[in-house]
């Protein structure tokens, strides 16, 4: 009996399985890099690491994803600090990346296409990926990007960030969940059908976040706050695309709505939409 073996080796940056990683396969010049958002600073130090490729942003807990984007680099690691300055959601990136000698610009792009494409089509998180880029693929290079992403998939999937899992959402009707952190109360509701959370009117925000004041003007218009500095309450419910995204509106920074709403019982988002109950 023979066996299929791929050999995969991991790096791990400070021996802590918690903190940057790097990921090899035999035979693959392609190089996967996990950074969490908090050692962004430390991984732009790594040495010898390409600056050719693509990447994932994610909202991710212990392997659920929330949120993912996908984007390309001609970077490295350094691409990422326009996102950490400009996007809230995500608190892990996952990138691979190459030597401009093995992955052509025309390779590059045409991946991004492909991983966008694929995010935009699979599993039960939500994207931010509005634009679907068509770039022209060579007949000679649509194998190679083919190759890359089958490597992308597997890799994500071996280290616990699979792009293919739908989650198991049982009905719950009704229900009000609550969050509360720096002195902020907030409440909400939840929309299966539609993804869209709530945020419900007596909740309470901080004028002084930066993601707030780029909606202070709109928000003012529609009367939506009773005071104009400080911690303020809502005048009328907000509806947002996601349970992230009001999770970050509500308490400012990088925060997974799935895990920060609560609901009476103590439960959260994620306990009572993704968990699948055991039978009584």
């Amino acid at each position: 009996m023979s066996l299929n073996v791929t050999n995969v080796t991991m790096r791990l940056i400070d021996g802590d399985p918690e903190g940057i990683r790097l990921c090899y396969v035999e035979g693959k010049s392609l190089v996967m890099v996990i950074v969490p958002r908090d050692r962004l600073t430390q991984a732009k130090h790594l040495p010898d690491l390409p600056k050719r490729g693509v990447y994932f942003l994610l909202d991710e807990d212990h392997g659920n994803l929330a949120r993912v984007y996908a984007g390309q680099t001609l970077q490295g690691v350094v691409r990422l600090d326009a996102h950490k300055a400009k996007k809230d959601f995500w608190n892990k990136a996952v990138m691979f990346l190459d030597t401009e000698s093995n992955i052509d610009r025309d390779v590059v792009d045409g991946l991004e296409a492909k991983e966008i494409e694929y995010i935009r089509n699979h599993g039960s998180y939500e994207t931010d990926n509005i634009e679907k880029p068509k770039p022209y693929v060579s007949p000679y290079k649509e194998g190679t990007v083919d190759g890359l992403h089958e490597d992308i998939l597997f890799r994500m999937k071996a280290m616990g960030f699979d792009l293919d899992r739908q989650e198991r959402e049982p009905v719950a009707i009704g229900l009000t969940f609550h969050t509360k952190r720096n002195k902020i109360k907030a409440y909400g509701t939840y929309d299966e059908t539609t993804g869209q959370f709530t945020v419900l009117s007596g909740s309470q925000v901080d004028l002084t976040h930066p993601i707030i004041k780029n909606r202070k003007a709109e928000l003012f218009r529609a009367e939506r706050f009773s005071g104009m500095t400080g911690v303020v309450e809502l005048n009328g419910d907000l509806r947002f695309s996601s349970p992230s995204s009001a999770a970050v509106f509500c308490l400012g920074g990088s925060v997974n709505g799935w895990v920060e709403w609560f609901d009476d019982q103590g439960r959260t988002l994620n306990d009572v939409y993704r968990t699948t109950q055991p039978e009584a």
